[in-house]
């Protein structure tokens, strides 16, 4: 998939093309109703689907101190575009003068620069241009006008709600992790890179991976089962310690685990962390970019008046989190 910042470096293959335009935070079902609707109509054309969108999110620019908390981190948000079957990624930055487009202006310019644009395909209340004055109804006209599709896609449902980023942002904020994966059409994932931390977790037999995040959306405080992915290169766990039992592979390889989001309030540490203990794995992550693909909350943080009695609990996590992973954990 190509990612460019300016749609004037589209790759003039002459194929007619067709764009999926928004914001697409997270890219939740709705969002992939609006990509794949573009993908399809763009392969029944014998063409590519791109994706227009925008870094940083508008918010970030025109309303900072009320923008919302993204809820993937960029190389996630960019995999899923990859995995809808779009050809590539028109990312354009957004900053005060972009802002100041109007959207008529905004529309010849994607017109002038993409001769070969066949359709536009966006959700029913996507707006654009200056102080957002550019609705549907301004770009089927616009279509109209230069014999291109304009498809609004409807909203997604869940339960007879709509799915929206901002629903999402609450149940992953509230730890109702269930129903956030489920809006989502995929995990509640937090990408970051492994650091050193203090050690604690290894000192109580159950040595962690602390993870430095990229996202800004993250759940509420608490231990939760997950599966911690990894680049299989140059990591063995311990079911298979030969040095040549596996190739080396850049794929993603998922491991059970019990992650701890908050304050480590047992060793009056208010500094808040994410870690994850990988069940029956040995190996050394310091510095790689990993995974964590959250299943269920399955307590809350609470202090503990010995290190013996967190000891005794974290066991219990693990047993109770193999139990709810099923036999990929035992």
């Amino acid at each position: 998939m190509i990612t460019i910042r300016n749609i004037s470096e589209i790759p003039k293959s002459g194929k007619p093309v067709v764009l999926a335009m928004g914001c697409f935070d997270g890219v939740h079902i709705g969002h992939q109703k609006v990509i794949s609707t573009a993908v399809e109509q763009a392969t029944k054309l014998g063409g590519e689907a791109w994706i227009y969108t925008f870094h940083p999110h508008p918010a970030k620019i025109l309303s900072p101190d009320k923008a919302p908390a993204l809820i993937s981190a960029q190389p996630c948000r960019l995999r899923q575009f990859a995995a809808l079957g779009v050809h590539g990624v028109i990312e354009i930055t957004f900053d005060k003068t972009f802002a100041q487009i109007e959207p008529k202006e905004f529309l010849s310019n994607l017109w002038k620069n993409l001769p070969t644009l066949s359709g536009i395909v966006c959700g029913i209340d996507w707006s654009f241009g200056r102080k957002a004055d550019g609705k549907f109804q301004t770009l089927e006209t616009f279509c109209k006008m230069h014999n291109l599709t304009a498809t609004a896609v409807p909203p997604v449902l869940y339960h007879g709600e709509r799915i929206s980023s901002t629903h999402i942002r609450k149940a992953v904020q509230t730890g109702n992790i269930p129903l956030a994966e489920k809006m989502l059409g995929r995990p509640v994932a937090i990408f970051g890179t492994v650091v050193k931390g203090r050690g604690i977790g290894r000192g109580l037999g159950f040595p962690t991976a602390n993870i430095a995040p990229e996202n800004e959306l993250l759940p509420a405080p608490g231990v939760y089962a997950a599966y911690t992915r990894l680049e299989e290169s140059g990591i063995r766990s311990q079911e298979s310690t030969s040095e040549s039992s596996k190739p080396q592979t850049s794929d993603l390889k998922p491991f059970p685990s019990a992650v701890f989001i908050g304050e480590r309030k047992t060793f009056n540490d208010s500094e808040p962390v994410i870690e994850s203990y990988l069940l029956d794995f040995t190996g050394d992550l310091y510095g790689q970019q990993i995974e964590i693909c959250l299943v269920q909350k399955i307590r809350d943080v609470e202090p503990f008046p010995s290190k013996e009695a967190l000891i005794m609990q974290i066991g219990k996590d693990v047993t109770q989190i193999r139990a709810l992973l099923g036999p990929t954990a035992s």
